[in-house]
Formats: structure tokens, C-alpha cells, sequence
């Protein structure tokens, strides 16, 4: 209950009394009210800020915070870069391109085009790509080899290029044994696909298997001519995360 204040004088009599004074919270609850108002009227008025003023601070900030060349900022408020994933060739367009080159480049009874459970494996003979004893690459298959980077090129798969020979034995200056010839000549197609194509070295394996894996006896000059080789697999591209030809091995 509020207090009421004297303002007369003392023994004289006559003096009266005035209306009650607010009490002290009052004071601070006003102040209290008014710092609430003023709260929400900043709120309104952020909340309808001009979309012109507003680009207007973020190029101002961006000028801040500039330190790249044409006044570029670090900072990149209206474009966001995306990355656009191109999908792989399927397996039969690949296959039908392969087979489109060794038609045009006139090899179509020196090299193959199967799908297996872990590929794409073309096969070109040796003779085609190399003179005898030599790991050098002949022009002739170059353009089959030309087609096959560009694929590799849009696709990622990952490479193994096996070298393949008869059972005649070898011993020159330059290869003591089938398999050093083999593997001499895989790395011959290896190093023309990659740096023809500016692949990353790293996607394709070499083998050199010698005589050791023929697919035809060596008994005849066809069988033996047939077994000098050189097959390019291109491994199944893993989309899921798992080995997709070892499942394929699995549930065969």
C-alpha cells in the first residue's frame, strides 16, 4: 500500500496531504517495457529489409574480403560450384565402338571383343602389333588402341593389359625368355594407352604371362599364332561400393 507524504509544516497546523507516491519497481518495470519495444520494433524492421540494400552490404563485405585478382572475393555468396557426374558407357556400347574400330582399321579376324564375368577383353594378335621379337608398336592396330583411349577416357575403368606368347623359345640381346618378351610388349600397349590418352597411370596393370596361358595347342603354326597375343581387360566399373566381378564370381 502506497505511502502518503506530508508536505506541510510542523506546529502551525494547517498543512495537507498529497497524492501517494509510485513505488520503486514501477521505475524499473518501465524501463524494462520500453527496452521491449524498442526490441521489437528492430525485429520488424530487419524483417523488411530491402532486397537492394541487402546485395548492396554483401558486395561491400565481398570487397572486404577480396584478395584474389578483378577483385573477386573469397567468399562466394550467390553460386555455389556443383559437380556434374557423368554416367558410364554401358558395357554394350563400349563393345559395339571396339568392334566398329577393328572393322574400320581392317582387323577383323586378328582381334576380339568378349564380356566376361570381369570385363571387357579385347584380344589383338601379336603380329598385328608387333614384328617378331619386338616389343615395338606397329601402326597397324594403333587406331583400335586410339578408339580404346577415348573410352577410357569417359569411362573409369580400371585396366589390365596382359602380354601373351608361343612356346618357341626366345634368347636375344634384348629378351632372355618368353615371359620378358610378354611382359615388354603389355607394357608397350600400357604406355601408349596412358600417355596417348593422359590417363592417370595408376588405373592399369601389366602381365606378362609368357607361354604359359595358351588358349589354342602349340603343336600347330595356327594354334602357336593364335597364343601370341596381347588381351586388354577392362575391369567391371564398381558403382556400389563392392567388387562387382567378385560377386559375379560369387554367384556363378
Amino acid at each position: 500500500m502506497g505511502k502518503y507524504r506530508n508536505n506541510g509544516g510542523g506546529g502551525g497546523g494547517g498543512g495537507g496531504f498529497a497524492m501517494p507516491s509510485a513505488p520503486g519497481w514501477m521505475c524499473t518495470y518501465g524501463d524494462i517495457m520500453s527496452l521491449l519495444l524498442t526490441f521489437f520494433v528492430l525485429l520488424i524492421s530487419f524483417s523488411s529489409v530491402q532486397e537492394a540494400k541487402f546485395r548492396q552490404a554483401i558486395a561491400s563485405f565481398q570487397e572486404a574480403l577480396g584478395i584474389l585478382p578483378h577483385d573477386r572475393s573469397v567468399v562466394e555468396f550467390e553460386q555455389i560450384p556443383t559437380v556434374k557426374m557423368t554416367p558410364p558407357i554401358p558395357p554394350a556400347e563400349v563393345i559395339k565402338r571396339i568392334r566398329n574400330s577393328i572393322y574400320m582399321a581392317g582387323l577383323k579376324g586378328d582381334a576380339t571383343v568378349t564380356q566376361t564375368h570381369e570385363g571387357i577383353r579385347i584380344t589383338i594378335q601379336s603380329p598385328i602389333l608387333f614384328d617378331s621379337g619386338s616389343s615395338t608398336l606397329r601402326p597397324d592396330a594403333l587406331p583400335v588402341l586410339d578408339e580404346l583411349t577415348k573410352i577410357l577416357k569417359e569411362n573409369q575403368n580400371v585396366v589390365v593389359v596382359e602380354g601373351h606368347t608361343d612356346n618357341i623359345p626366345i634368347h636375344t640381346p634384348s629378351f632372355d625368355s618368353n615371359w620378358e618378351l610378354s611382359t615388354a610388349r603389355a607394357i608397350s600397349v600400357t604406355k601408349y594407352l596412358f600417355q596417348r590418352g593422359n590417363l592417370p597411370a595408376e588405373r592399369f596393370s601389366v602381365a606378362g604371362y609368357g607361354e604359359y596361358h595358351p588358349i589354342m595347342t602349340n603343336d600347330t603354326p595356327e594354334g602357336r599364332q593364335k597364343n601370341r597375343r596381347v588381351e586388354i581387360l577392362l575391369k567391371n566399373i564398381d558403382l556400389n561400393g563392392t567388387h562387382q566381378a567378385k560377386e559375379e564370381e560369387r554367384n556363378g
